[in-house]
């Protein structure tokens, strides 16, 4: 199993790695076993055990949302009779979370004696993210204000300069955008029909087909260092999708994915299948910009001058038309900040990866063992 760490090497940083090398040899490796969750793809998370204490906790960023934490806590609870976990006390919601589970909380303070960050268990990378809400804005002016701060953030970056990580929420006036990839035949009206339903169009640095914004949709432009969260651009896609999903879900709405079809769907695979989410995304240096646009008191005749994000056959929907009334945007943006907020940050366990060593004997669960 030793090559166990080194498929974690890229989520933990080097300088916590070499902080924690002596404590972990003369600690942790030698004292608690490990138990683990694995499938096809490699190993999806896990934890160690010291006694009656909960020391350690990994879920792979591919595995988050899938419930991978919580089965490893209930395995914890139920078979190993840990009753306490170790936890930083300035992290209240991982206090409150291990609380909600029936543990019993062990707090220490985040720095050592000479003011260095201790080594505890549980660390929220990427920092905190800035919450913008732009209002109701022009596109042509959001797409510039969003350019310059995404620019900041890559410069930044390759400078080693500090930055701030943000998601905008904005709503935009009638207006229909074109992704680098998309196609003018996607878009039904020429200028003189566009100028008479109020609307523009713009061909934008996305990926993606043609989209629609306008009032009562909830356009989130994340501008984030994926690096900072450990997400590829293809996680951080299935993010975005799985924010969206947890919202409908919060409203009663099942929504989903479609495969081949970057968004959120609702009744998928099914004659009624619509999307009520679409999503295109630009990425440079692990920078991101653009991001979903969410159907919530949208006016839909505007979809119909178009074929959304490509397809002739498919429907679109929002939040109004499932549930058969307006629903308050600022909620519904509360919701999705939650939602995304909880999905990019994890809890990671810093004392794992030790260069030149290994993991010894962790035990493997299976899926009936959970």
């Amino acid at each position: 199993m030793g090559s166990f760490g080194a498929c974690y090497s890229s989520f933990i940083p080097e300088a916590y790695i070499q902080k924690l090398k002596p404590l972990v040899w003369s600690v942790y490796l030698h004292s608690m076993p490990l138990y683990m969750i694995r499938d096809n793809a490699g190993i999806e998370g896990f934890m160690g055990i010291n006694g009656t204490m909960l020391e350690m906790l990994f879920v792979h960023p591919r595995a988050i949302g899938t419930g991978i934490g919580k089965q490893l806590i209930r395995y914890a609870l139920e078979h190993c009779h840990v009753r306490y976990v170790d936890v930083n006390e300035q992290n209240k919601k991982a206090s409150g979370f291990y609380s909600h589970f029936g543990f019993r909380v062990i707090g220490r303070d985040a720095k050592d004696a000479s003011g260095e960050p201790y080594p505890i268990l549980h660390l929220k990378l990427g920092g905190i993210m800035k919450i913008e809400n732009w209002g109701l804005v022009p596109y042509s002016e959001a797409w510039e204000r969003q350019t310059e701060l995404f620019n900041a953030v890559v410069e930044a970056k390759q400078v080693g300069k500090t930055y701030e990580n943000r998601i905008i929420f904005v709503e935009h006036s009638h207006v229909y955008t074109l992704g680098k990839s998309g196609k003018e035949t996607n878009m039904l009206l020429g200028e003189a029909q566009l100028k008479m339903i109020g609307a523009t169009l713009y061909h934008i640095d996305r990926g993606g087909d043609i989209t629609y914004h306008g009032p009562g949709q909830l356009v989130c432009y994340p501008i984030l260092n994926l690096e900072d969260y450990h997400l590829g651009l293809k996680e951080y896609i299935h993010v975005l999708e799985e924010a969206v999903i947890r919202v409908c879900a919060s409203y009663g709405i099942e929504a989903g994915r479609v495969k081949g079809a970057t968004g959120v769907w609702l009744a998928a695979g099914t004659p009624q299948e619509r999307k009520i989410c679409a999503i295109g995304v630009r990425s440079s240096h692990f920078v991101t910009m653009h991001g979903l646009a969410l159907n919530v008191n949208t006016d839909l005749r505007y979809f119909s001058y178009i074929h959304p994000c490509g397809f002739m056959d498919k429907g679109v929907t929002s939040l109004q038309k499932e549930l058969g009334c307006e629903v308050p945007m600022e909620e519904v943006a509360g919701r999705l900040q939650n939602e995304l907020s909880e999905l990019c940050s994890y809890t990671v366990c810093v004392a794992l990866y030790i260069r030149g060593g290994g993991i010894k004997n962790p035990i493997v669960l299976s899926c009936c063992q959970l």
